[in-house]
């Protein structure tokens, strides 16, 4: 842990993240009577640059995603450890991954628009770097890497991904995957791999961010799950390891119905939202604003974490934040190309990292 290392990058993020929207720039943009009125509202806002270029107001995605990105880009240069931020920058490349090996099941061309453009690789370098992998060989390491660059950064993700490759093609070859089998794989390896990397790094927060993720990731599976049926054992086929709460636990809880998934969440902090979901489901209401206050859980404990003075929660914090940010901004200007009242996009926000 080299918290000292932080201190330059942890002053700029002080100040970017000043430009972070605020619920009262979000309304601005909500407040809008139409499309082209809220993107006209974030004129003057960092996405200014980005939704100016743009002479359709319908491609509103392109320029949320190159603004998302620049941020992306320009954290990664600011960190002096990058591994640390690519750690969670690479749920994009295991997300590409997963659309790239269920094309490959399907032996169908991969749905282009499906793919993620905020990873450590373009959907292009993954596809690259997999093509050794499916010869038995390793992916082709740079000529040079220096120590801590975004170069050794990039090649350690790439390393990663192909081991996960190579992992579901062997178990695949074994007994035929479903898609759901797919996700699961990738989904635990992406997991066990960020906190692996945010422990040797001893960053013991970013230990308690994604533990506490894997915590409600797990939780809002086993509802959605015990609504939809799903048995016992296949339930605890897709658990996710590696949080506060132990998946035998929560498994157990899980074979005893709502009330048994409520008693596994007992005396932690997501007892009272483990409650509230399981009533919901019990009474056959809708999970969907249920679900919107797991994030805002989540988004709630990044913001503590930004608190650190020295290390890179800050930094951490600051990507959240504009990815969420975005993801506003997407429900939004979506609700206004759909012509969605504004009360029901108002319903769907997730809280403000801001």
């Amino acid at each position: 842990m080299r918290d000292y290392l932080w201190a330059s990058p942890v002053g700029r993020i002080r100040i970017i993240e000043k430009g972070l929207l605020t619920r009262s720039d979000l309304a601005k943009v909500l407040d809008a009577g139409n499309l082209e009125g809220a993107l006209l509202a974030l004129r003057d806002s960092f996405y200014g640059p980005y939704v100016s270029k743009l002479e359709n107001p319908d491609m509103f995605e392109v320029a949320l995603q190159e603004a998302v990105k620049a941020v992306h880009d320009k954290v990664m240069k600011l960190a002096p450890e990058p591994l640390v931020i690519a750690a969670y920058r690479a749920r994009h490349d295991f997300h590409n991954l997963k659309v790239l090996l269920k094309a490959e099941m399907l032996r169908v061309p991969p749905e282009e628009g499906a793919f993620s453009s905020l990873g450590n690789l373009t959907p292009e370098e993954l596809k690259g770097a997999l093509e050794p992998v499916r010869r038995g060989e390793a992916p082709a390491a740079p000529q040079e890497l220096e120590p801590d660059s975004v170069a050794e950064s990039a090649y350690k993700v790439t390393c990663e991904l192909a081991a996960v490759y190579a992992q579901v093609l062997e178990q695949d070859q074994t007994r035929q995957l479903t898609s759901f089998e797919v996700d699961s794989l990738i989904d635990k390896s992406y997991y066990a791999w960020a906190a692996s990397v945010y422990s040797k790094s001893g960053y013991d927060a970013l230990v308690d961010i994604i533990r506490s993720e894997i915590d409600i990731v797990n939780l809002k599976m086993a509802v959605r799950a015990r609504r939809l049926g799903i048995s016992s054992p296949d339930f605890e086929g897709i658990l996710i390891p590696g949080g506060s709460i132990d998946t035998a636990r929560l498994a157990e809880g899980y074979s005893k119905g709502y009330a048994g998934i409520a008693s596994a969440y007992k005396d932690t902090r997501l007892e009272r939202l483990a409650a509230r979901g399981v009533s919901l489901a019990q009474k056959g209401q809708p999970l969907t604003g249920w679900e919107r206050e797991c994030d805002n859980a989540m988004v709630r404990l990044v913001r503590q974490a930004r608190k650190i003075s020295l290390g890179p929660e800050p930094v951490f914090g600051y990507m959240f934040g504009r990815e969420l940010e975005v993801r506003n901004l997407r429900i939004i200007l979506a609700g206004k190309q759909s012509e969605i009242s504004e009360h029901e996009i108002s319903e769907r926000l997730r809280e403000s990292y801001a």
